[in-house]
């Protein structure tokens, strides 16, 4: 392996973080501007990334902050979940149970990829990680087909207007499939759709402060879902905001442009410096060519959807 493969791996490597939590360095970060703005001290941080070197801090580099005594360890919006896992951002009046049945998936494959996470305590704005679906066939047990999870409010007729096929295909595809008693979480084999159908499309970027605004120090993450029927789930997280009467509105929202057309993404605050938000919507056909992200007021972080990975 190359001496810079090495280097990367090394700078990715998420070290344990008992009692605190990741942060990801940034251009500019030290160690004493980390520890002020976190409420702890050098010799902490120091003490908590044995054979970290404070003068040859990486970019992209992993590290663990422990716990400060005045601040409470945020969640950075920029860590991303492992592999086969979706980021998701808690809404007013979600429960484990709504979002494994919105995914397709269980509560407890939501607790163990999520563990530490008090189901009984869900916070808006907190970032939780969700695997795929339960019960997904091993490749190959589908042929000439795709797996399916049964949702709420599924009919085979639904389904098969959603992917281009007909309620007769999906039923020589299922021997033994009471399309009268569907269950939420059944799987099933959706044959090959009449129609090339669009593969579902998830990425993320990373959003950059607008040089010129009280918010130097201002970071964050748009993840964009796009399903086989073209609509879009967008997520926005953002932290080090400062209030948004400073910036002269009453709360920061992330504006989406295409080609002159815009919509927003209303986002709350969870603690002091801290907004998230999640919108659905049918995608513009341009949104991954020419799309631009902008969080108002200021605006104080920008990104374009071209640069989605």
């Amino acid at each position: 392996m190359p001496d810079e493969d090495k280097d990367e791996t090394r700078t990715r490597q998420a070290p344990p973080c008992p009692g605190g939590f990741l942060y990801e360095i940034r251009s500019g970060d030290t160690l004493y501007a980390l520890a002020r703005r976190y409420g702890t001290s050098v010799e902490a941080i120091t003490a908590a990334n044995p054979g970290l070197n404070p003068n040859a801090l990486r970019v992209g580099q992993l590290i663990c902050i422990p716990a400060g005594g005045a601040v409470t360890p945020p969640v950075p919006p920029t860590a991303a979940c492992p592999p086969g896992l979706t980021p998701y951002v808690i809404r007013s009046g979600d429960t484990l149970y709504r979002i494994a049945q919105r995914f397709g998936t269980s509560v407890d494959a939501i607790r163990r990829a999520n563990p530490g996470v008090n189901p009984n305590s869900l916070q808006v704005g907190q970032l939780i990680c969700v695997p795929s679906p339960t019960g997904a066939p091993a490749p190959g047990t589908c042929p000439g087909g795709m797996p399916y999870v049964i949702r709420a409010g599924d009919t085979l007729y639904g389904i098969a207007a959603r992917f281009r096929t007909t309620v007769q295909a999906i039923l020589r595809a299922n021997p033994g499939i009471d399309p009268n008693r569907l269950s939420i979480g059944q799987t099933i084999c959706v044959p090959r759709a009449m129609a090339p159908v669009p593969r579902p499309t998830a990425c993320s970027i990373i959003l950059q402060p607008v040089a010129g605004t009280t918010a130097p120090y201002a970071g964050g993450r748009l993840w964009l879902t796009i399903d086989p029927m073209g609509n879009a789930e967008i997520t926005v997280a953002a932290e080090n905001l400062p209030a948004p009467a400073a910036m002269g509105g009453a709360a920061y929202s992330a504006i989406i442009n295409v080609d002159g057309t815009s919509f927003a993404v209303p986002m709350v605050e969870t603690v002091a410096g801290r907004w998230a938000g999640t919108a659905t919507r049918r995608a513009p056909a341009a949104l991954l060519s020419r799309g631009r992200v902008n969080v108002y007021p200021g605006p104080v972080l920008t990104g374009w959807f071209s640069s989605c990975r």
